[in-house]
């Protein structure tokens, strides 16, 4: 069937609900129908909406009481009349959808559309003038979530690793460091350490040679030669190693991980994904720097990648894992995931604090398995 291109929908703190049947249907116009708590939501949605080149109307809805609330419903259907519409009834409360279903199908008749998105199950379900449920589409990109969400993208550093001839030319190395993350943890703490002396802090010089209080063998010497061969380092079979730039040196103070990630998406192709992304709030006034994202099936997925060490400091580790799940879902909304992705192991307490707040945890020799988890995220 086909659906009027003029929408209405009512501001809720959830946008995507109203953005993706928008998009999906092909909007013309909307209009938003605010509440007096709900502007700033409305002001997002009317954001994502614009950037889809959809125009948009916002227009009052008093809900402090009954009264209030059935005269807003009467003058918004007078003022919108006849013509054929798609209300969308999943904001707002239920006196105010009763309401605004009654006067309008009074005025429109069979031109209404009625119309609940249900976000969970992936579906758009019609009420009127038929009853019907369709699929929903694969619609949201990850600008158009985060403006939905009062979130913009202030930079992007994925378009850096795709042309990147070193990330390509050590991509062996990077791979082998993902896979193998659980039998090289002494591993990340030696390089990580030296990399971060060598870096040292934002004003101070480059110290490339470093040196180690043993003699690697094993494993870890056999990695200390790829990665010389790479040309990240030199080593002299010795305690002794030389990194031969910042570049490098930031490759294995963590910087190994996130192009692992980048790797692991690069062959599954979800609907949009990013690596190194910087958002900020509409105001610009709350910048975060988000190691990957992912948008698939119009919902969020933010990885955070660390190689520190977990379990020093208990307070300090509960904290962080709460303010990543806290991120995940204020620019994913209820739909946004985190995963914290860690190359060394961590605790018990850290895992259960993770879950309390329905964060995801790949730690260790669990890093090998991000292809398979993120294959299960984007199927759900």
């Amino acid at each position: 069937m086909d659906r009027p291109h003029l929408h209405v929908c009512i501001a809720t703190g959830q946008n995507l609900a109203n953005l993706i049947p928008a998009i999906q249907l092909q909007a013309k116009e909307v209009v938003i129908l605010e509440t007096p708590e709900m502007r700033a939501s409305a002001g997002n949605l009317k954001a994502a909406l614009k950037a889809r080149g959809i125009a948009v109307r916002r227009m009052p809805f008093d809900d402090a009481t009954p009264e209030s609330i059935v005269a807003s419903a009467q003058q918004i259907s007078l003022e919108l009349g006849v013509a054929p519409l798609v209300l969308n009834a999943t904001g707002g409360h239920k006196l105010m959808t009763l309401a605004l279903t009654a006067e309008m199908e009074d005025l429109a008749g069979d031109n209404l559309h009625l119309l609940y998105c249900e976000t969970r199950s992936n579906r758009l379900d019609w009420l009127k003038p038929s009853p019907v449920t369709e699929p929903m589409a694969d619609v949201l990109k990850i600008e158009d979530i985060l403006l939905a969400q009062g979130y913009r993208i202030r930079s992007r550093g994925d378009r850096d690793v795709r042309s990147s001839v070193n990330a390509q030319a050590r991509e062996s190395l990077t791979r082998r460091l993902g896979d193998e993350a659980g039998k090289l943890a002494g591993f990340f703490g030696l390089l990580n350490d030296l990399a971060n002396k060598a870096l040292g802090e934002s004003d101070d010089p480059f110290q490339p040679k470093q040196s180690m209080s043993f003699i690697p063998g094993g494993r870890i010497a056999e990695l200390l030669r790829q990665a010389q061969r790479l040309g990240l380092m030199q080593w002299d079979e010795d305690t002794q190693i030389v990194f031969t730039s910042p570049d490098a040196a930031r490759y294995f103070c963590g910087g190994w991980l996130e192009e692992y990630v980048w790797i692991k998406l690069r062959g599954l192709r979800p609907t949009d994904w990013a690596t190194n992304l910087e958002v900020e709030t509409v105001d610009g006034k709350t910048p975060n720097e988000l190691d990957a994202v992912v948008a698939h099936r119009n919902r969020l997925l933010v990885i955070e990648c660390k190689t520190r060490r977990f379990g020093v400091d208990t307070a300090k580790d509960a904290d962080y894992v709460y303010k990543l799940a806290q991120l995940a879902r204020q620019i994913g909304g209820l739909m946004g995931r985190g995963l914290l992705l860690s190359a060394r192991s961590v605790s018990d307490e850290v895992r259960l604090r993770a879950k309390e707040s329905q964060l995801d945890v790949l730690a260790a020799e669990e890093v090998g398995n991000l292809a398979e988890y993120l294959k299960s995220w984007l199927g759900k």
